[in-house]
């Protein structure tokens, strides 16, 4: 007979629930083995789809005209959002004018436009991690089981982050969280090693230019793009420790 929860852990899987829920459900993966060899089968289906479905690049014109037309909807929305929080049209018109609404609504599009730069890149991921450790909420689902904390990400994040763990080369997999890089949506695979926590950001490529390396307030970050993937390691362990995790991550993504 099939565990009576599957279909609730296939609703966790889907992202369908969270908060109470979500917090049930992992705790009856804990000791149901029927259940985490489901979970197990749809990473692996997930880490199957990833690795074989055929991929096709889009023309550069095709890419151009979705990019355009995605940057023209996030200037409405912002813009949108902009005008709910002042007392009324009159005021903009009166602090600038016609010329200056128009200025802002281009500069709003500029930036949604360019990619940020690579010094930028690392401020934001050395300020989301560090942000993440003094608010103590660096894990938002605890495993080592990387057939629990895979599909977690399903539904939550816009993308699918290669999850192993390298407990047997010293960087033993803890969990994972959502975050953001440069106002983009990420998912964070969290490691420890010895006493450090090491962030694996990962987020969708736009194209933009990425570091090698970073140096922010004693934290080491170390960037590198895979497929459509862009990933940055994050910690304040050693540069060569650091450096052997990448590379770790790297060949087990290839």
């Amino acid at each position: 007979m099939p565990c009576a929860e599957t279909l609730g852990v296939q609703a966790y899987i889907d992202g369908e629930v969270s908060g109470a829920q979500a917090a049930e459900v992992e705790r009856h993966l804990e000791g149901c083995a029927e259940c985490q060899a489901f979970c197990e089968e749809a990473a692996a289906l997930s880490d199957d789809i990833r690795r074989l479905a055929p991929r096709f690049a889009a023309p550069a014109d095709l890419r151009r005209r979705v990019g355009s037309m995605l940057d023209e909807e996030d200037v409405r929305r912002q813009v949108v959002s902009i005008r709910t929080k002042v007392p009324s049209r009159d005021f903009w018109t009166g602090a600038f004018g016609g010329a200056g609404l128009t200025a802002l609504a281009a500069a709003l599009g500029l930036l949604a436009i360019l990619p940020p730069a690579p010094a930028t890149l690392v401020d934001h991921v050395t300020a989301a991690h560090t942000r993440a450790l003094m608010r103590g909420r660096t894990i938002a689902v605890v495993s080592s089981d990387h057939h629990t904390v895979k599909p977690w990400f399903a539904g939550r994040a816009p993308l699918s982050p290669p999850v192993t763990d390298f407990a047997q080369e010293g960087f033993k997999l803890t969990g994972g969280r959502l975050d953001r890089v440069a106002g983009r949506p990420a998912a964070v695979v969290v490691y420890q090693h010895g006493k450090h926590e090491i962030d694996l950001f990962v987020w969708a490529d736009r194209g933009s230019a990425l570091p090698a390396t970073g140096l922010r307030h004693g934290y080491h970050s170390i960037f590198w793009k895979t497929g459509d993937l862009d990933f940055a390691a994050v910690s304040d362990t050693q540069t060569a420790e650091l450096a052997d995790f990448a590379g770790l991550v790297r060949r087990s993504a290839e």
